[in-house]
Order: structure tokens, then C-alpha cells, then sequence
């Protein structure tokens, strides 16, 4: 494919998470240099006439769709060149037959860790390859971090001398987020230690175990908020004293990254997926699914990672390099 200027049609589930920023974070990069980008958010049984649709409209050059339905709507959709970005690993045997159609029938696959390149060219795929997901430069703080961190504790009900320290998490309420892990980690301290002793949670996210994960929040009388979605996570960021991320399978984590760029002083994270390549060896990670080694973490003080803190952005793909494997995808030849 030649270099000038692509007509582009970028297809995306909805999704207030790593995906939607992602891809917003993308379309900006494409357009400043020079390309034609529309965006459609495409979803249920109407996706794959939504995509035939727009990028006959758009006279696109490039579909490129992201995540598992939207990208094999978009392969089933259009004899368009089409590109798919896999952010996540098939949950299920459904999510499984999604992931061997894209693997054979997309023209090119970027994959936001190395462990989904491998699983995608064992289903067929010709042209897999390894397309980073950067997560953004946090924004600036709107407001000041102590009356980030008491309104934080008023809505985790906490006194005014209570000085336990305040742990964050950022996710859907999903299973793949496995906040069941965390409660369970919260019950084994509160049994050990009594209720004073559990370490104050606030979860920013949305999702449908809502209603679960509150029961057993209320059930257990545990220290934990859940936020709902929220457009401050900056500001929260930088008022956590710790940083959970127990995911059961995770790529590249855009708000592990975010908290480790904030420097939160203490940074837990699953040994899942791509988490590894994203902490580089400097933070010790925890197996999924185990409440015990997540409730041993929660109660440790030391800062993690350890001083002095890693460079990160000297150490992760740059938003340049994000842009060239992308447009690496779109000029190469077809299998």
C-alpha cells in the first residue's frame, strides 16, 4: 500500500476503558498526520450492516477494528483491507471462535501483547504482529490531592483520624476484573485482623456484578466504594497510597500503566497476559485468583516498585512507535 494519504474507517466496541481511549488516542495521532479517519461504535446483531455501511461511505481504504465482535463483524462485514487490534484473550469458546476468525480471515492482526500474537498465529493468522498500546500522559490535576483524598474518605464512610491507607482499583466490574479476589482478600483480613485493620478500597468502574459485589460488601461490612465510572481517575491516582490491579487476564493495562506513571507508592498487579512486559521486572506480581498472596500484599508497606523508581516511558513503546506498527499493519501485504 502506498504512503499517501488513507482514507481510514476505525470500528470499536463501546467501551468507556482501555479500548475507547485507545482508539480516541488513535484517531488524533492518524489525522495530525495527514490521514482521513471516521469512527463508528459498532455492537449487537446490527454491527456487521453498521460497518458494510460506513465504509462503503467512507470509501475506506482501511477497516480497522478492534476487539474481539467488532473485529469479526468487520471481517465478515467488508472485502475491505482489514485490520484487527486484540486487546483482550477469549474468555470463553465463543470468544474463542471469534479470535480463529479474525486470525483467518483479517489481512492483518496487531495484538496488544505478545502472548495474544502467539495465540492468533496459532489460529491461522499470517500477518500477527505486536501492537503496543500506550497509555496516555495523565492529564493535570483539577483539583488539589488532600481534597481528592477526604472526599475519598467520606465516601468510604472513614473518620476523620482514620489513617489507614487508601487503596485504588480501576476496572469494569467484570469477571475478568476478579474483584471476587479482592473481597475474598479483604474477608481473610478482616477475619485475621478485625475490621480495623482492612485496608479502605475505592473501585472506579462500572459494570454488571455491580449488584454481586455490593452484596458482599454489605454482607462483610467491608471498607470498600464502588465509584461508578469516573473522569477523574488522575486526580485519584494521585491520591491512592496503593494501586490493585487482580485481573485474570489482562494485555497491556492502560491504568496499570497510568499508576505507574503517577507513582502511587505501592503497585500490586497479577502475573497475567502482558502485565509482565509492562513492569519490566520491577514490580514483584502476585498469581491470579489467590486471595491469600493478594491479602499478604495488601497488608505489605514497602513501596513497590522500589527506589529509585524506574524511567517508565524510556521503557515502554512510545506513542510513535504505537503509530508505526499500526500504519506498518495497514501497508503490509496481504496473506
Amino acid at each position: 500500500m502506498s504512503t499517501h494519504a488513507l482514507r481510514i474507517l476505525l470500528v470499536r466496541p463501546e467501551s468507556t476503558g482501555g479500548i475507547g481511549v485507545h482508539v480516541d488516542s488513535l484517531t488524533r495521532a492518524l489525522r495530525e498526520v495527514g490521514h482521513d479517519v471516521r469512527t463508528l461504535v459498532a455492537t449487537g446483531t446490527g454491527a456487521i450492516p453498521a460497518i458494510r455501511h460506513a465504509a462503503r461511505q467512507a470509501q475506506a481504504d482501511v477497516v480497522h477494528a478492534h476487539g474481539l465482535r467488532a473485529g469479526a463483524a468487520a471481517c465478515l462485514a467488508t472485502r475491505k483491507r482489514t485490520v484487527v487490534t486484540l486487546h483482550n484473550a477469549p474468555s470463553n469458546r465463543a470468544g474463542e471462535m471469534l479470535l480463529r476468525l479474525i486470525a483467518q480471515r483479517a489481512d492483518a492482526v496487531l495484538a496488544a501483547s505478545h502472548d495474544l500474537v502467539a495465540t492468533a498465529t496459532r489460529d491461522g493468522a499470517k500477518n500477527a504482529s505486536f501492537g503496543p498500546v500506550v497509555a496516555p500522559a495523565l492529564p493535570a490535576p483539577t483539583l488539589p490531592t488532600p481534597e481528592v483524598r477526604g472526599a475519598l474518605r467520606r465516601e468510604l464512610g472513614l473518620a476523620a483520624d482514620d489513617e489507614r491507607r487508601l487503596v485504588l482499583a480501576v476496572g469494569r466490574l467484570a469477571p475478568q476484573k476478579d474483584y471476587d479476589t479482592l473481597l475474598k482478600a479483604l474477608i481473610i483480613i478482616r477475619e485475621r485482623f478485625g475490621a480495623a485493620g482492612v485496608p479502605p478500597v475505592a473501585i472506579a468502574g462500572e459494570g454488571r456484578q455491580r449488584s454481586v459485589l455490593q452484596s458482599i460488601i454489605d454482607a462483610h461490612e467491608l471498607p470498600v466504594a464502588l465509584l461508578g465510572h469516573r473522569a477523574d481517575i488522575a486526580d485519584l491516582l494521585r491520591a491512592a497510597d496503593m494501586f490493585v490491579m487482580c485481573s485474570t487476564w489482562e494485555a497491556r493495562p492502560l491504568a496499570l500503566q497510568e499508576a505507574l506513571r503517577a507513582g502511587v507508592p505501592r503497585v500490586i498487579a497479577t502475573d497475567v497476559g502482558g502485565v509482565a512486559e509492562v513492569t519490566a521486572g520491577f514490580l514483584p506480581l502476585i498469581r491470579p485468583g489467590d486471595p491469600e498472596a493478594l491479602s499478604r500484599a495488601l497488608l505489605d508497606t514497602s513501596a513497590s516498585p522500589a527506589p529509585p523508581k524506574p524511567d517508565w516511558d524510556a521503557l515502554w513503546p512510545s506513542p510513535e512507535e504505537e503509530l508505526s506498527a499500526v500504519l506498518a499493519a495497514y501497508a503490509a501485504n496481504r496473506s
